[in-house]
């Protein structure tokens, strides 16, 4: 009678794992009494076909492309973008990039304005149509 032993082979592997991190930032102040906005990263690329939008209305719609007052490509306007915009609280802003490459738009970073932001000058109201 013969008896086969099962023997496991171990090899052992040596992972490697190398970690950077980037930061990513977006900025909304005000200047010459209008909505400025600053973007910036530490990252030697930029998001996939990033955008740099502020929206009409008081939310952020769920497409990130819709509903804009004014957008920008990430890489115009640098160091830093006047929006032509009424500086005031209730902006919404938003980074916007592709999730994955020629995908979808998401956001990447979400900010609204607030009065600790600087001078709580109302903006100048504006009636969003619906769609009724």
């Amino acid at each position: 009678m013969s008896k086969e032993t099962n023997k496991q082979t171990n090899k052992q592997t040596n992972n490697i794992m190398a970690t950077t991190k980037f930061e990513w930032n977006l900025e909304a102040y005000q200047k010459q009494g209008n909505l400025w906005l600053k973007w910036s990263t530490s990252a030697p690329f930029r998001a996939q076909q990033g955008r740099v939008y502020v929206y009409k209305g008081n939310n952020f719609p769920s497409n990130p492309t819709d509903d804009s007052k004014v957008w920008s490509w990430d890489n115009e306007h640098k160091p830093e973008w006047n929006t032509g915009l009424p500086w005031g609280t209730g902006w919404n802003c938003a980074y916007i990039a592709e999730a994955p490459a020629n995908g979808p738009y998401v956001y990447f970073m979400k900010l609204t304005t607030t009065s600790e932001m600087g001078p709580n000058v109302a903006r100048v109201h504006e009636e969003v149509e619906s769609g009724e």
